[in-house]
């Protein structure tokens, strides 16, 4: 009783905010980890998060776990300086075809259709209960501060926007990804895509414009809906949790090898030539001791094909491998002496969130090549590595890296401070910061 009674008290010296995500843990995707450490930390700014997101039933081991119905009703989950309302989601014709090998175009279509149609009529949307269940909270609580809406899905902007209309609940639009200001989303695209870019333009505008701020991932992003829709903009970035290397704080660098690790997925528009050319004269120079290791590449054809044309005949010097435990992909970013990151030259707000990670480990990053904005702003900032352009400054750079090797110098990146400001607990600090203005 005394610790019910001392749970309710701390509980009301908290300003309560709403946090609707789609992703949430124990969903395994890194979407989850945004909203999640904003859940852990923002009570040090004063606010209680209550958090919508969908059921999570299945470990996501493909894009086709995310389409599975899950059980009816609602789990709430109440922790000391937070809680969870993990709705049920209900599988729609679309979701159910997708599980299938079969009708392929018929799918596409289904796709179009729902994307047209659910901007418009909410019960399209196989998560509008998310919108019920909020009004359902703001109705029963006392007060709800603000409204915090992360997308993607971008459709749950809508309940910002309804929310605001309804109620007049100041929100705050929250971009992990760019909408339809991306850059790189039609690259390569079809005709329909740039179409229902354009469409959807409309809506993003319409439900923006009623937020009172947009924070995003990136300073790029959240620049350029700002500008789009007249409001400002604040980069959270999603930094790295330091007690995730806690459990590999000893573990040295490799012996008897130069490691150089490349993680997470690899795109079409990530030009890593300019680092495998710079490698393969590394090789012939020097005819290291060294691997090149790539977990997770062989879950992607198309990439795992891409890297072996460029690096056939030096098969001795690189490895991949299936998708690995991230507590194992911890060891290996700690264990490493190089961390490989290949930045969308001239996409200047993309931040792959392995970046952080990166940082958090210590170790030493090669970027090549950088962006010429984001990437290189806080690799810069951390003091965590280098940025190169060309294969000759990449290939002089893993030279003297080598020397140092086998010198047996410490070619781990030193730990310092200015690391920490990439922390999610430090982005969970900025974002109560803006909170506190409405």
């Amino acid at each position: 009783m005394f610790f019910f009674i001392a749970y309710i008290c701390h509980v009301t010296k908290l300003e309560k905010i709403l946090i609707i995500s789609y992703f949430y843990p124990p969903c395994n995707l890194t979407a989850s980890q945004r909203v999640e450490s904003w859940a852990k930390y923002l009570n040090k700014s004063g606010y209680y998060p209550i958090i919508i997101t969908r059921k999570w039933e299945k470990q996501v081991k493909s894009f086709d776990d995310c389409h599975y119905s899950t059980s009816k009703e609602v789990l709430i989950e109440k922790n000391e300086t937070y809680e969870v309302y993990y709705c049920p989601y209900s599988a729609n014709l679309r979701d159910r075809l997708h599980t299938e090998k079969r009708f392929l175009f018929f799918k596409k279509a289904l796709s179009v259709i729902e994307v047209v149609f659910q901007n418009i009529w909410g019960r399209l949307c196989p998560y509008n209960n998310f919108l019920a269940e909020a009004e359902d909270i703001i109705n029963s609580e006392h007060k709800i501060h603000a409204v915090i809406i992360s997308g993607n899905p971008f459709v749950q902007f809508k309940f910002g926007y309804e929310i605001n209309m309804k109620y007049n609940i100041p929100w705050i639009a929250d971009y992990r990804d760019a909408w339809t200001t991306s850059t790189i989303n039609n690259i390569s695209g079809s005709r329909i895509k740039k179409v229902l870019n354009r469409y959807q333009q409309y809506f993003e505008k319409k439900w923006v414009k009623r937020a009172s701020y947009i924070t995003a991932s990136s300073m790029p992003i959240g620049k350029s809906v700002g500008e789009m829709v007249g409001l400002e903009s604040e980069a959270i970035y999603n930094g790295f949790e330091p007690s995730d290397f806690l459990p590999y704080a000893d573990t040295p660098k490799i012996k008897n090898y130069f490691q150089i690790a490349y993680i997470g997925t690899l795109y079409d528009g990530q030009d890593i030539s300019i680092f495998i050319e710079a490698y393969k004269r590394f090789i012939q120079a020097k005819k290291p001791s060294c691997k090149l290791f790539f977990p997770g590449l062989d879950l992607d054809l198309a990439q795992k094909t891409r890297v072996e044309k460029l690096l056939k005949g030096y098969e001795n010097y690189y490895k991949t491998s299936l998708r690995i435990p991230k507590s194992e992909i911890l060891k290996i970013e700690k264990e490493s002496h190089l961390l490989l990151h290949v930045a969308w030259k001239g996409h200047a707000g993309i931040i792959a969130s392995k970046i952080y990670e990166y940082i958090g480990s210590g170790s030493k990053i090669i970027v090549a090549p950088g962006d010429g904005g984001s990437i290189d702003e806080i690799v810069k900032t951390s003091r965590s590595g280098f940025i190169f352009d060309d294969v000759n400054s990449v290939y002089a750079f893993l030279c003297n890296e080598y020397d140092k090797f086998m010198q047996n110098e410490d070619v781990s990146q030193m730990d310092n401070e200015l690391r920490m400001q990439f922390s999610r607990e430090s982005q969970a600090i900025k974002l109560g910061l803006m909170l506190n203005k409405i």
